[in-house]
């Protein structure tokens, strides 16, 4: 690759000195051309970054539906808060009406009209029962007025969340691009048989020994565990995915990234994931490597910024990287291990 790696020292080259000057009799020194293995190595090192920005943009639009929905909820409690206000005042408006009209005659036309002491001390009593309903009135309408205020501060407050979630959303689309831009770039300068190599680093399983572990898997009976039942069905849907391409922040059906891939797997087999490895990452029971079985979901990095399926004999499904498709590949080849969670 040494043509390529001539143009990629021009484009990665460091700045020139700065001292410098535009007429300077001495010129600036030519760029050292990178070797092979540190195209390898920053490319690999741009995937990761890249990878790990794409599910930070993952939980920002997860974050964002949350916050979206919780604008919807505290605008419904908002309003009907403000509806139990306004009967609230309109029942105290009523009593106090009537209280009113009646509070300059009341006492004396009940001595005058009462025609004995039990009579006129029935109709006191009934008077001030009137006075306590007025007061509880007047007490639900101030309290109204209390859960009415509040549940507007907490909507106005659910939109400005929601607001800085779309910020950082953006903010992080911005980074992705221009970290993809780099590799991308950087992956143009390898002939196609130097990218077979980047991209496939360790040999291959054979198409016999995989077919063998699925085939293994589909006999294993019913229920979960061992490929079964609904791993075996998230199984089989990741294996009908191989061959797509990998695209960061797709979940399907023609492309993925690697939590997009795990998410319709286990969706296919009635599990719903979140579309965010570190988030995958908290879902279901912890499981030694040691106890791994087909179907359960392989965590890269912590928090985790890649995640797999694990199909038995040491082999695991992965959408890799951009550049890359949805392929099988040994969870040995594969770096920063960090767990395994059973999902189904």
């Amino acid at each position: 690759m040494i043509g390529s790696v001539v143009v990629l020292g021009a484009v990665l080259a460091a700045p020139l000195a700065a001292h410098a000057l535009p007429h300077s009799a001495e010129p600036a020194a030519a760029a050292k051309p990178l070797t092979k293995a540190q195209v390898n190595a920053k490319l690999h090192s741009l995937a990761r970054s890249s990878e790990q920005l794409s599910e930070q943009l993952n939980q920002a639009k997860i974050d964002i539906t949350k916050a979206q929905a919780q604008v919807v909820t505290a605008t419904r409690a908002a309003d009907l808060a403000q509806q139990q206000l306004r009967t609230a005042q309109q029942q105290l408006a009523i009593s106090l009406a009537s209280q009113y009209k009646s509070a300059s005659f009341s006492r004396t036309v009940a001595l005058l009209s009462s025609n004995s002491t039990e009579n006129y001390l029935q109709t006191v009593q009934t008077m001030n029962l009137l006075t306590e309903h007025q007061s509880e009135v007047a007490t639900m309408a101030a309290n109204a007025i209390g859960t009415a205020n509040a549940a507007t501060a907490r909507a106005k407050a659910a939109v400005t969340a929601a607001n800085q979630k779309q910020a950082q959303l953006t903010k992080r689309q911005q980074a992705l691009k221009a970290e993809v831009g780099k590799y991308q770039a950087l992956l143009a300068t390898l002939t196609a048989a130097e990218r077979v190599r980047y991209f496939n680093p360790t040999p291959p399983p054979s198409p016999a020994v995989v077919n063998q572990v699925f085939s293994n898997n589909a006999g294993s009976g019913s229920g979960t565990g061992s490929g079964s039942g609904n791993a075996n069905t998230a199984v089989q849907t990741a294996r009908a995915q191989l061959g797509k391409p990998y695209s960061w922040g797709a979940a399907g059906p023609d492309s993925f990234d690697c939590s997009g891939l795990t998410m319709y797997a286990w969706g296919h087999a009635g599990v719903s994931l979140p579309h965010n490895a570190a988030d995958q990452q908290g879902m279901g029971t912890s499981v030694s490597q040691s106890d791994l079985q087909p179907g359960d979901l392989v965590f890269f990095g912590s928090p985790a910024y890649h995640v797999a399926i694990y199909i038995g004999d040491g082999m695991i499904i992965h959408a890799p990287t951009s550049g890359d498709v949805v392929k099988i590949v040994s969870l040995s080849s594969m770096p920063d291990y960090s767990g395994a969670r059973r999902v189904g």
